[in-house]
Order: C-alpha cells, then sequence, then structure tokens
C-alpha cells in the first residue's frame, strides 16, 4: 500500500484504553472551507493536535483555534481501527462524501486484503478442509422456524394495524385506498414481509374500520356531554359539489355535517330547522342547550335566531362576534373614502411587486442594503398578500409594506430608471407605453409621503378591529372578553374625521343592539377581576340596576320547561341569587377576603371561572356561582365550525371528491380526535 489509512485521519484524544478517537482530514478540511487556504493545509499535514500545537503559534492558527476544535466536533469522531476507517471511507450505505479517490482506492484494498486472508486455509499450500454434509433423520420432529421479517402476524396484531391505518390515512388526508398501491406495499413489506398481506383495501377503510372508529368518537362525544350544560353553533358551506352543507358543534365537538341544498333559508323555516337541531341535540347527548349561535346575514339566519328567541326566551342568542369584527372591518373601508383608495393603492403595490420578478429582485437587493445589522445578518422580507378568507390579513399585509417603506424608496431613488427598464423588458409598442406608465406610476406613489402617512393612519384604525377578530375567534373567549373588545374600538369616538367618527359609532351601536345584551354585560359585571370597572360614568350603573340586570337574566334563564321547581322553590332560589350577588358587588361577606391581585400572582391567570368553582362550595354563594359559571362558559362566536369547514374542504378535496357527506362528517370527527 503506497499510504497506511491513517493517513486520512487526524488522531484525537483516547476514547478508551485501547483506541483513539479520529477525525476525518476529507471532512474537517471540507467543514474548514471558510478559513481559507492556509488553514486547509494545516488540516491536511497536520497528523494529531500534538503537531497542531507546534504551528500554533502562527497568527492564523490562533485565530482559527476555535474554529477547528469546533469542526471537529461537528463532524464527529472515528473509532481508531483500521475496520472503523474502512467503513467511514467506503461504507456499506453510506460513504464519506468528501474523501478523496485515492483515500477510498486504499480502504477497497485493504477490504480486499482482509477478506482474502479470512478466505485463506491456516497451512500454507493446504486446501480447506471439506465441509461434512449432516445426515438428517426423517423420522425426526422438527419445528417451523420464521426469520424476523417473516413472521406471521396474529389476529389481534392485525386489528391493531388496520385500525392504525386508519388513523394514517383520516390524519394525513389520503385516499382510503392509499394502502393498496403497489408501492405502498412495497415500501411496507420491506419492514415486514408478511405486513402486506393483512393491510385493509378502500373498501375496508372507509367502510368497517371507519365506521367502527366513528362510533368510538360518538361514545366520546355523548359521554363528554351527557348532562352537561352546552352550547349549539351552526354554520353554512358550499361543498365542491355545489351543495350546502351545515355543520352543528356543541362545545367544540363536530355534532353532525347535514346538506340543507333543498332547504328554505328564509327566517321562519331557519327557526324550525334550528329549533330541531336543539331537540335532536338534547334527545341524542342528554345535554342542556342554554346559547344558540349564528351568523348574522339578515333576512336568514339572523331573522330565523330573532323568532327563535321567541319561541325559546329562556335561550341566549348571540351573533358570532368574530363575524362581526369583520364586517366591521368591512365599514370602516365603506365610511372612510380616503381608507378606501390607501387600501386600494397598497394592494395594487403589493401585486405589482410581485407580479414582476425582475423587479422585485431589485426591491429585494434594497432589502439586503437597508436590513443588514452590525453582525452581517441580513433578511429579506416577502411582500404579503391580503386574502378575504383570512379576515387579519389586510392589517398584517399593510404593515409589511409599511416595514418596507425605506428600502422600497432607496430602490426607487437609485434604480428608477432600473426598474422602468425591468418591467417593460422586451415589449413593444402599446404594451410598452403601458408597463411604463405602470412602472412610473407605483415609483412616484412610493416616493409619495402622503401615502405612506395615510398608510400609517389607516394601520392604527386597523389594528384594534383585527385584534377584536383574532380574540373573538378562539374557542376559550367569553361574554366578557367580547364586550372589552367591543370597547376596544370605541376609539372611533375620538377619530379626527368627524364623518368617519359619526358613520362609525351608528354601525357600532347597529351591532351592540343585535347582541343579547343582558349576557355579556352579567358576564362583564361577574367578572371578579373587572365587575363595574370598566364600565364609565355615562353607564349609570349601580348596585342596583345591576341586580334588576341580573335576576332579570336569571329568571328568564331558569324559565325552561324542563324546570321543575315550585314557585316557593324559585323565590328561595332568586333571594340566594340576590343576597349573593349585593355581597359580590360590595366586597362583603365571603367576598371580604377576595383579594384579586393576589388571586393573579398565585394562579397566574385572571381566569374567573376558576373563582367562583371556589365559591360553589359555600352552601349560600353556590347558586350564584353556578350561574356565573354558566353565564361565564358561554362562547360567542362560530369558530368550531369554521375550522370544521377548513377541514371538510381538505377531505373533499379534487383527489376525494366523490366522498360521501357521511364519510366526510366521519372522517373530520375522527381527525379532531387523533
Amino acid at each position: 500500500m503506497p499510504n497506511s489509512l491513517q493517513d486520512y485521519f487526524w488522531k484525537g484524544e483516547k476514547q478508551n484504553s485501547s483506541y483513539y478517537k479520529t477525525y476525518c482530514k476529507a471532512c474537517v478540511k471540507n467543514r474548514m472551507q471558510i478559513a481559507g487556504a492556509a488553514m486547509s493545509d494545516i488540516v491536511t499535514q497536520g497528523q494529531s493536535f500534538k503537531a497542531y500545537q507546534m504551528v500554533r503559534c502562527c497568527t492564523l492558527a490562533k485565530m482559527i483555534h476555535a474554529n477547528l476544535i469546533l469542526a471537529c466536533t461537528t463532524v464527529g469522531s472515528v473509532l481508531g481501527r483500521k475496520d472503523s476507517w474502512i467503513a467511514h471511507l467506503i461504507g456499506g450505505q453510506v460513504a464519506c462524501v468528501h474523501a478523496s479517490a485515492e483515500a477510498k482506492a486504499d480502504a477497497s484494498a485493504q477490504r480486499s486484503a482482509a477478506s482474502k486472508k479470512r478466505d485463506e486455509p491456516d497451512t500454507p499450500g493446504a486446501a480447506a478442509p471439506p465441509q461434512k454434509k449432516q445426515q438428517k433423520d426423517p423420522n425426526q420432529p422438527s419445528l417451523t422456524g420464521f426469520r424476523r421479517n417473516d413472521m406471521p402476524y396474529g389476529p389481534a396484531e392485525k386489528d391493531v394495524i388496520q385500525r392504525q391505518v386508519l388513523r394514517a390515512i383520516v390524519s394525513g388526508r389520503l385516499s382510503l385506498r392509499a394502502f393498496e398501491e403497489h408501492e405502498m406495499k412495497v415500501l411496507i413489506g420491506m419492514f415486514r414481509t408478511t405486513a402486506p398481506a393483512i393491510l385493509p383495501t378502500g373498501k375496508v377503510v372507509g367502510g368497517r374500520l371507519l365506521n367502527a372508529a366513528a362510533a368510538d368518537v360518538e361514545a366520546i362525544t355523548i359521554k363528554a356531554l351527557k348532562g352537561k350544560i352546552s352550547g349549539l353553533l351552526t354554520d353554512g358551506w358550499k361543498c365542491k359539489k355545489k351543495n350546502a352543507v351545515n355543520a352543528i358543534c356543541a362545545n367544540s365537538y363536530l355534532i353532525e355535517l347535514i346538506e340543507v341544498t333543498a332547504l328554505n333559508k328564509d327566517g321562519p323555516s331557519l327557526c324550525e330547522q334550528f329549533a330541531g337541531m336543539i331537540d335532536r341535540v338534547e334527545v341524542k347527548y342528554g345535554c342542556i342547550i342554554i346559547y344558540f349561535i349564528t351568523d348574522a346575514d339578515g333576512a336568514g339566519a339572523k331573522k330565523g335566531r330573532q323568532l327563535l328567541g321567541i319561541k325559546r326566551p329562556w335561550l341566549i342568542l348571540p351573533s358570532c362576534w368574530a363575524h362581526q369584527f369583520q364586517l366591521i372591518l368591512g365599514d370602516y373601508f365603506k365610511v372612510h373614502d380616503m381608507t378606501a383608495v390607501i387600501a386600494e393603492d397598497a394592494t395594487a403595490l403589493i401585486a405589482w411587486i410581485n407580479n414582476h420578478g425582475k423587479v422585485r429582485k431589485i426591491f429585494d437587493e434594497a432589502q439586503k442594503v437597508i436590513s443588514q445589522d452590525r453582525l452581517g445578518s441580513i433578511v429579506i422580507l416577502a411582500y404579503l398578500v391580503a386574502n378575504l378568507t383570512r379576515w387579519t390579513t389586510h392589517f398584517i399585509a399593510f404593515f409589511r409594506l409599511f416595514l418596507l417603506r425605506a428600502a422600497l424608496q432607496l430602490a426607487v431613488l437609485q434604480n428608477r430608471s432600473t426598474i422602468i427598464a425591468a418591467e417593460v423588458g422586451a415589449a413593444t409598442s402599446k404594451e410598452s407605453q403601458r408597463l411604463k406608465e405602470d412602472a412610473e406610476r407605483f415609483c412616484a406613489l412610493i416616493e409619495d409621503a402622503t401615502f405612506w402617512n395615510g398608510l400609517e393612519a389607516v394601520l392604527g384604525d386597523l389594528e384594534p378591529i383585527c385584534l377584536g377578530t383574532n380574540i373573538n375567534h378562539k374557542d376559550s373567549t367569553r361574554l366578557d372578553q367580547v364586550l372589552l373588545t367591543i370597547a376596544g374600538i370605541l376609539r372611533f369616538a375620538d377619530h379626527p374625521e368627524p364623518e368617519v367618527k359619526k358613520a362609525m359609532l351608528v354601525r357600532l351601536e347597529k351591532r351592540w343592539n343585535d347582541c343579547d345584551q343582558p349576557a355579556f354585560l352579567a358576564a362583564l359585571i361577574l367578572n371578579p377581576f373587572e365587575k363595574l370597572s370598566c364600565f364609565g360614568l355615562n353607564a349609570n350603573l349601580n348596585q342596583f340596576k345591576c341586580l334588576n340586570l341580573l335576576i332579570s337574566l336569571y329568571r328568564r334563564m331558569s324559565d325552561r320547561p324542563d324546570n321543575s321547581d315550585t314557585p316557593e322553590q324559585r323565590k328561595v332560589r332568586e333571594a340566594e341569587v340576590s343576597k349573593a350577588f349585593l355581597q359580590y358587588l360590595s366586597g362583603m361577606g365571603d367576598f371580604a377576603d377576595f383579594d384579586a391581585t393576589l388571586w393573579e400572582e398565585t394562579n397566574h391567570n385572571t381566569n374567573p371561572i376558576p373563582v367562583w368553582d371556589a365559591f360553589t362550595g359555600s352552601r349560600h354563594l353556590k347558586e350564584l356561582a353556578e350561574f356565573a359559571i354558566t353565564i361565564l362558559n358561554i362562547i360567542a362566536n362560530q369558530a368550531c365550525c369554521e375550522r370544521t369547514f377548513s377541514r371538510t374542504k381538505i377531505e373533499q378535496s379534487d383527489h376525494c371528491n366523490r366522498l360521501s357527506l357521511a364519510k366526510i362528517d366521519k372522517r373530520t370527527k375522527v381527525n379532531k380526535f387523533i
């Protein structure tokens, strides 16, 4: 051999009593390429860390000492044995990609020599002794043996694997026939040769397995809702088959998907449909529905919900405030003409940059100059696009554009003619003139300080609306939090534009009037961290007005047909609630020792529900505490339905558009519990 294999490795510290750690020079050299040729020479020539110490006095060596140690640590060590070196250089499955052809050739030669030596007999010139064949007794019993990969599966294992196949298909949004594909079976067979034989077909997955899993989910849902106070929410969606589908959810559980294409959408018809939904859920799941939520689409769901309130006055019937805040965003653009113009200009500018690759690259180069920090890091931000179905993206897209103001203006200042030429390209005649005018218009817009000042003002108005949308789109958003987000956008009362101020307050007042107001007000008052602190002087509230509000709501919700209390019992309960509520507002009795600040510090949150849970143990406070928990558990949005539709849209993709609504319903339910 012209070279020993150890010549290709750097000798390090001892790994154990017999062998040293070694580091592949090719790997280390590749890692250290950024240090320059001198460093590469040191790595190539040095035989050990001791040899490296001899050149360490060199200024270059001092500078890169830490980097060399880091490189060795990063590439990892190889045990200082010949077979380990061979395995690293030409290993069975993963060979060193940095090793030279000479090193690999030496390793191959060493391996061949070792293999030949094993095959040679111990005595030189002597032939290997012939293997003696053992005769088998035909009468001797024998056991059937299997290699590990050929072991068959038992019935129990088969059932578990098939159920896992269903979970993989549902969670991975795969076709029901995914595991029938030949290449999939080949892949599974590589893990265990008998596995393809027990893989279920698409018919089995979409039939027996899916039905069994859906039944398990149904049992879990019934157990979770049985005997509980709950709410119901519903929303509509059009699937790829152009059929209208309604989702019905309770406490974030999907109850069912129903097709409503042929059903009437007028108020009285929807009222009957809503009442039927409530009755079916209460009977099937054994729960008590106290609130019902839809969106507020005028003659349809809103009218149906209002009629339902007349027929069943004990129900709390708020509209979805996630939708309401999105509509408030639309109101803002409608009543503020200047805002609409700025929003259109900003949207057009973003689209122009994204639609012209050469122009975008020029702006990206300007971002490199602007964003480079003291450490040399460079961040190039994307130009985000607003999406109508993503409710907060208008603010996000405009805010990103505002962040890039300096980079855009720098690019136009330095490369205006280059930007125009990049957009025009090879276009001629009228098209060339149109593209040139486009580029000049947007360059002028980027230079216009009035546009950027207006965009900053728009962002200030949009932020509280988008924050409210985000807050009100969670399953945990309580009515008191909704009311506080509504108060947050009352900043329009101080808007500098009188027309905008007047129009926005009128629209906000209209949406607030459509609410089930007593429930929202009671929730805020029953929040022990807020009480009456959020109400201003103009609210004209005192303890007795609050008591009248609370008792009216308590009577209304107690007036259910299934309430078996006698009139005398109801009076006693109302008296308990009244007395406890006045003590609560005054901070007397059991409430005298409650310190909101101390509670927040020890429990690290301001969730009022655990506070009221603590009072349920007191006999004379239990009725008020349970009522407060009921009110504070009401959620005024359709987020569960929206997430369901996002999932069903994926389930009914272009590749799975033949799935029936029943199978989509089951797959969606099963996926939620995976």
